[in-house]
């Protein structure tokens, strides 16, 4: 009896005490201590260095800062913008306020703008309207500004990084 009780100790003691390196989990104040011997880290939970998981969503919400459900995830529906949240993807129709996206691919129309880190494919109406990547479609607003363009850009000031520049209409292929 004593035995077994030490022995369930020992397996106890063993499994708590084992370590996850760098890359292998998630510290415990999110990597911010800066000295990976000062943290302790933690099995991952999901695809992304805070734990939880991302997935694609048919309806997103973002208000002021934040996204519903979380910025990892995709929405692959309908995003409504009341405010100027992130999201990974954003592919379908994209309304509100100013919208903010790792890529897009659809028809966003957001009064302030619309701003994608990389590709943007299809439609942006918006004040300001940026792509990171490549542009595929139309931009239509008082400023647009893409790093390649392959489509046409409507407004005061077209810029686009790796061809001619053309204020009103930009045309590139």
């Amino acid at each position: 009896m004593k035995l077994g009780i030490l022995l369930s100790f020992a397996c106890a003691t063993l499994v708590a005490s084992a370590q996850y390196k760098p890359g292998q989990g998630v510290a415990n104040d999110h990597a911010r201590g800066g000295n990976a011997r000062d943290v302790v880290f933690v099995e991952r939970g999901g695809g992304n260095p805070y734990g939880y998981r991302s997935y694609d969503t048919a309806i997103g919400l973002t208000l002021l800062p934040w996204s519903f459900p979380n910025d990892e995830s995709s929405v692959k529906g309908l995003r409504l913008n009341l405010g100027w949240g992130y999201y990974a993807g954003t592919y379908g129709l994209d309304i509100g306020a100013f919208s903010s996206t790792g890529e897009f691919r659809g028809l966003g129309a957001n009064w302030i703008g619309h701003y994608a880190d990389r590709d943007a494919k299809g439609v942006q109406v918006g004040l300001v309207n940026v792509a990171g990547g490549r542009a595929v479609g139309l931009q239509i607003g008082l400023v647009n500004h893409v790093e390649r363009l392959e489509g046409v850009q409507i407004g005061l000031l077209n810029f686009a990084t790796s061809q001619w520049m053309f204020p009103l209409v930009n045309i590139g292929w």
